[in-house]
């Protein structure tokens, strides 16, 4: 008989753990179960409400799979708040603590089950994970550089019992936190390099070389947005939230494992890193309508337990006056997302409803959306007028250019259009210029983990489109990140995306930088960017963007 040949997949594996519920169940063993039953449920709600999949419980534990890493470490931050809130009002003997390790990895399937090195990985970094923590791997880290409001305490190479190889590891720390080599079994050779969580930048130095060899796609990083669109997004109007719960239960497979063998670390664990709590403010919460922002200044007064969710649309909804948080979280999430099933007419991955206030704390993992430097508009625009035209967008397919054509254009409302990296577009009517500005530049930021431009307002362009360079994207300063700039090519960089004027910006083999602005002529800025460049002492000086544009020649 032949063997049944292997399905392997690439996955996200969270393993959870808690810390010392035998001694608990020792003490009094019928109540500690309920109470395990009870926490584990709002592990396994908050699994469902990002997208994954409980594979099976594990005794006082539960193991997990997400498609997306980013949902992943989400899910496991919402699941060390949901344990904290509830120990804040639990009496001594109901205190639960969690230990997370999360892993990106190839595994088996094996019915509903998983195997494999992957999830051996999870359940050690589990294992040496501070209590109330989460320790993530090298593999995952990577990920999801740049779109958590987090930092990271790198642990370096790890001996973990029964992986033959040292596992590089990270624990998650609070926002702010700088990344630091922290003390642990040492590493083979060399030590691992401090990194920092925050947007991973190309150098500007190989774009150059890229440009002289490919021509193509120069200045990509691994920032990209959580779930980008596969194709150019085309807009669709936010919709007014709604009500109605509508709860789907997450199946689990109720198969018991023996928990798995701790290796301690060769040093004590700090204590468990907290997230600093952020008080909910109206005026802070984005994607909303100026006109809608009662109904979120409402939300600050209501009664407990209570939490709101949105969208990335502007659609929210707020669940108020429930039993307790755990409910009033369901029931915000399940509203909002039958709101945007109802109200949208094509829902993406990034339409998902997120979590953003639990009571009156706001527990939004995200960071908050990269827009460009205020005022976000020049102070003038391009004379003569230069009309919208669809067929002109960049970067948008025949399906954008028809919504442009059908609704951009024939909408009454005061309307923004914005371009983004990975060449997405987006627009959503407002009830004034400013507010659809600020909606905008807030959605496409958030998507796609980079500063967005406005192209045009209503029927009118606002910047200039190079035509003597063929546009690859939109630039962006974080392009710009791994170079040492001189104090005025700083401030160039930071009216880059908001400036009217031709302007250009030109990179060498080695590393130097020309930026200049001012110019009277596309011709006349790219000349002299590549001179500037020149003059750094710059090798093979080429131009790599004009105005808000990333270009190579034709």
């Amino acid at each position: 008989m032949d063997e049944p040949t292997l399905v392997r997949r690439l996955t996200t594996i969270v393993s959870v753990d808690v810390v010392g519920f035998s001694t608990m169940s020792a003490r009094n063993e019928e109540h500690a179960l309920e109470l395990l039953a009870a926490r584990m449920a709002s592990v396994g709600s908050l699994v469902k409400d990002h997208r994954g999949r409980v594979v099976k419980t594990t005794g006082d534990g539960v193991l997990a799979e997400f498609a997306s890493p980013v949902e992943a470490v989400r899910a496991a931050l919402e699941a060390q708040e949901v344990m904290r809130s509830a120990n804040a009002t639990a009496g001594h003997d109901d205190q639960l603590l969690l230990r997370i390790g999360v892993n990106l990895g190839d595994v088996v399937e094996s019915g509903d089950d998983l195997l494999g090195d992957a999830v051996n990985v999870a359940v050690r970094l589990q294992s040496i994970a501070p209590t109330g923590g989460i320790c993530v791997s090298a593999a995952l880290y990577e990920q999801i550089v740049g779109k958590l409001t987090l930092g990271a305490e790198d642990m370096g190479e790890q001996h973990v019992k029964n992986i033959p190889r040292p596992i590089h590891a990270y624990r998650l720390t609070a926002e702010g936190g700088t990344p630091v080599k922290i003390a642990g079994p040492p590493a083979p050779s060399g030590g691992p390099k401090r990194l920092a969580l925050a947007t991973a930048a190309t150098s500007v130095a190989a774009v150059a070389a890229i440009l002289a060899v490919a021509g193509a796609w120069l200045l990509r990083d691994r920032s990209e947005p959580v779930a980008p669109p596969s194709q150019v997004a085309s807009p669709e109007v936010a919709s007014t939230p709604p009500s109605g719960p509508s709860a789907t239960e997450l199946p689990t497979t109720e198969t018991t494992t023996p928990p798995a063998e701790n290796a301690a670390p060769a040093a004590p664990a700090p204590p468990p890193a907290t997230v600093a709590p952020r008080t909910y403010s109206a005026t802070d919460v984005p994607f909303v309508g100026d006109y809608r922002r009662r109904q979120l200044e409402n939300y600050a007064r209501a009664e407990e337990a209570k939490a709101m969710a949105i969208n990335v649309r502007g659609i929210f909804s707020v669940a108020t006056r429930r039993i307790d948080a755990p409910t009033a979280r369901r029931i915000a999430l399940e509203e909002c997302n039958r709101a945007v099933q109802r109200d949208v007419a094509n829902v993406r991955e990034f339409d998902r409803c997120m979590t953003y206030a639990v009571g009156n704390e706001v527990v939004w993992s995200y960071r908050l959306p990269p827009l460009p430097p205020s005022p976000y508009l020049p102070a003038k625009r391009p004379s003569p007028p230069i009309a919208l035209d669809p067929a002109a967008v960049p970067f948008i397919g025949e399906s954008g250019r028809q919504n442009l054509t059908d609704r951009y254009l024939k909408s009454e409302r005061k309307r923004v259009l914005v371009l983004g990296r990975n060449h997405f577009q987006w627009w959503t009517p407002s009830e004034t210029e400013a507010d659809a500005v600020r909606r905008n530049l807030q959605i496409c930021g958030h998507v796609t983990g980079r500063p967005c431009v406005v192209y045009a307002i209503e029927d009118q362009v606002v910047v200039r489109v190079p035509e003597r360079y063929r546009l690859v994207d939109v630039f962006t300063p974080q392009d710009l990140t791994t170079l040492n700039l001189e104090v005025r090519q700083q401030e160039a960089v930071e009216r880059y995306l908001v400036a009217d004027d031709w302007r250009a910006i030109a990179t060498s083999r080695n590393g130097r930088v020309g930026i200049v602005s001012g110019r009277a002529t596309e011709r006349e800025a790219a000349n002299d960017a590549i001179l500037d460049c020149a003059r750094a002492s710059g090798t093979d000086c080429a131009v790599s963007a004009i105005g808000a544009f990333l270009v190579t020649s034709k």
